[in-house]
């Protein structure tokens, strides 16, 4: 009976989409899903690189070295995750702004005056989305892989030192293999909230399936279509669920 609940909202989208026309159906197919689908895969993929990048090395910086401040950065860079990435967008934005205070500073830095004579690339963009979400979401990937670098044994990582293996070499030999399933699991995590969000992306100009349905539904009024690509969606969802439990299976299997 609980299952049945659960499955409740997934059963109402096959129903609502079953509403679609025929007409309907080829139009989003030939469209809406083909664009917003590649820029979704675009986002979800420049967002991975990111959140596995600053969160594995984040946690690997915290918990494998001992310096100034070490304590109070090992919960700071968990204070992204407070911050609604749309928020995030907005700020970020209005400080990049050719009138906002980072390129005024600059401006007045070299000497320049007008705002045309010096221009950071625009937030408004595929990298800017992905830097911006990233920023906000790797804290998934910094918690469980620093949990996992706390727990991993500390005779391994000392007969690697006694092997002669530098900082380098021990991380990217013997930590990170063993931490593998960990950023795999943070990772899926973060890229699902990617493929949730709604706020930051239309706010950034990116026309994702996540924003498609939302404009599908709201501006469009049509029910049916949204569910449809929701759909679409649920077979990425379960593309990144199939994805990680392989890379777990993979990695118990070595």
């Amino acid at each position: 009976l609980l299952a049945a609940c659960l499955c409740a909202p997934v059963l109402s989208l096959f129903v609502s989409a079953l509403g679609a026309n025929t007409q309907q159906w080829m139009h989003l197919i030939g469209f809406v899903i083909p664009d917003a689908a590649l820029t979704t895969l675009l986002l979800l993929t420049g967002v991975g690189v990111v959140v596995v990048l600053l969160g594995t090395g984040a946690a690997w910086l915290v918990t494998a070295f001992q310096f100034p401040g070490r304590k109070v950065l090992a919960w700071a860079l968990l204070l992204p995750l407070a911050v609604p990435t749309y928020v995030v967008a907005y700020s970020y934005l209005d400080l990049l702004h050719p009138l906002g205070p980072v390129q005024s500073v600059l401006r007045a830095a070299l000497g320049l005056s007008s705002p045309r004579e010096l221009r950071l690339p625009d937030t408004r963009s595929m990298l800017g989305a992905i830097l911006i979400l990233g920023s906000v979401l790797y804290p998934y990937v910094y918690l469980s892989a620093r949990h996992m670098s706390l727990t991993q044994p500390a005779n391994l990582i000392e007969a690697a030192r006694g092997l002669g293996h530098g900082p380098f070499s021990l991380f990217w030999r013997v930590a990170l293999p063993m931490a593998r399933p960990a950023i795999v699991v943070g990772t899926t995590l973060a890229l699902l909230e990617t493929l949730n969000d709604v706020g930051a992306s239309e706010f950034l100009g990116l026309q994702t399936l996540t924003v498609a349905v939302y404009s599908t539904w709201i501006t469009r009024s049509d029910l049916a279509g949204a569910a449809y690509i929701a759909l679409f969606m649920l077979v990425l969802v379960l593309g990144l669920s199939a994805l990680e439990r392989h890379a777990r299976r993979q990695h118990v299997a070595v």
